[in-house]
Order: structure tokens, then C-alpha cells, then sequence
């Protein structure tokens, strides 16, 4: 952790119309994203709006994607407005990656008021494909329309950004990394997980790992055919 707190900055911005999200969360073209000044800025701003400050300051959030074109220069953007914006402890999966329903699992988990989902589900990706933004709130679940519908009209009013530019997280360690920002009491805390782990330990008490591993391995086993069709998947 450095010495030096970090400065904690509110830029000017101006709104766009088109930034209205449905249960799959706002999904655009990337070079949307990359081409309009502020846009990923001003959705993620609109999200932090969104929820009161009270429950907001110092609490837990959840990060993660499918690892498709942009998802890590979103979560730079993300963990950066996140601290600006006085959540506590931002849990990352590993590497940005981490399946929707893993970052589902996750914030239940760790009783995190919300995650931001990096997706666009089994729309392709790429720099010519789709990238998209989901908020999923403290039940693990996509939110619901009052929550999309506020994002939403905070979106067409905004009018600033906050936002800690200096921040620079290493998404390729595991563990804790610590950062002091100014005017904060408190450091700044991003968590990278283990993608998989805590899904996959959900799982196990679900279904019989042992019974799967012999109809996929075993003697008489069966051969399947994976298609992840452009969204996030492992193996555990």
C-alpha cells in the first residue's frame, strides 16, 4: 500500500438517452463504449447513484465477467469509480473472470449489497461484437425494473462522475490489495478470488461430483460437447 493517498476526482460528464437497462442488464456495440466520451463512466456512476449512500459507504460489492473483449479495461474503470465512490471491499474474480452465476453465489456469500456483471451473455464478443453491463443486486439475482428504472433515469440526468484515477489493481494476484485514498478513514480494499472455488463448492451440494466424474470418465462414460457459445466457462 503506498504511501501517498491516492486523489479521489469528480469530472464533468453529460448524459446520453440510450443508456436504459433491462433484466440482461445495457448491452452495446464495444466501439459504443470505446467511441462516446464517459459512456461506461456515466452507466457505472448511474448504478453507485443508485443505491442510497448509507448502504453504499464502506460496504461490499462483487466484480466479474466472461472474459470477452474489454471486460478488463471495464473493471479498471469499475474498481477506480467504486473507491471514489465509497465502497468498501470490491471481491473480483480472478483475472476480471467469473461466470454470472459464480458472481451470484459470491455476493450471497459475502453478504455484498450487489455485483456488477461484465457480459453479453452468448452474444459475440470482440472488438466488432457486443459488451455488456448487468447490476445484480444483495439476493444474488439480476435487479429488478424500480432498480433499472432508476439507473435509468439517473443516467438521463447526470451530470458528474467520481472517480480515483491513480488506482491501479493486478487482476493476476490472488489475495488482498490495499489502497489509501483521501478524505477516506478507511483503505480501500480489492479481493481477487479464485473464479471457480465458491461455485464450485455450492455445487458439490447440489449434485453428486463423484457420480459425474464416472458417467464423464469412467468405464461406460459418455462424451459431450461443450459450446460455452461466448460466455464464461471452467473447469473445475
Amino acid at each position: 500500500m503506498d504511501d501517498n493517498p491516492l486523489q479521489v476526482l469528480t469530472v464533468a460528464t453529460a448524459p446520453y438517452p440510450d443508456q436504459r437497462p433491462g433484466t440482461s442488464g445495457l448491452r452495446k456495440k464495444v466501439y459504443v463504449f470505446q467511441s462516446r466520451r464517459n459512456y461506461l463512466q456515466n452507466f457505472i456512476q448511474s448504478i453507485f447513484s443508485s443505491i442510497d449512500l448509507r448502504d453504499r459507504q464502506g460496504s461490499t460489492m462483487v466484480v466479474g465477467g466472461d472474459g470477452r473483449f474489454f471486460n478488463q479495461t471495464a473493471i479498471e474503470v469499475i474498481v477506480q469509480m467504486a473507491a471514489a465512490n465509497g465502497v468498501g471491499h470490491l471481491i473480483i474474480g480472478h483475472r476480471g473472470i467469473m461466470s454470472t452465476s459464480a458472481v451470484s453465489c459470491v455476493i450471497r456469500k459475502y453478504k455484498a449489497i450487489g455485483g456488477i456483471v461484465l457480459t453479453a451473455s452468448h452474444n459475440p464478443g470482440g472488438p466488432e461484437g457486443d459488451f455488456g453491463i448487468k447490476f445484480n443486486t444483495a439476493n444474488g439475482g439480476p435487479a429488478q425494473e424500480a432498480v433499472t428504472n432508476k439507473i435509468f433515469q439517473i443516467s438521463r440526468t447526470i451530470e458528474e462522475f467520481a472517480i480515483c484515477p491513480g488506482l491501479r489493481v493486478d487482476l493476476a494476484s490472488l489475495g488482498k490489495q490495499m489502497f489509501d485514498l483521501e478524505n477516506k478513514f478507511k483503505p480501500f480494499t480489492v479481493e481477487i478470488v479464485d473464479s471457480v472455488e465458491s461455485y464450485a463448492n455450492l455445487l458439490r451440494n447440489i449434485f453428486d461430483f463423484a457420480a459425474l466424474k464416472e458417467l464423464l470418465s469412467g468405464e461406460n462414460h459418455i462424451k459431450i460437447k461443450l459450446d460455452a457459445m461466448h460466455g464464461g466457462a471452467f473447469k473445475p
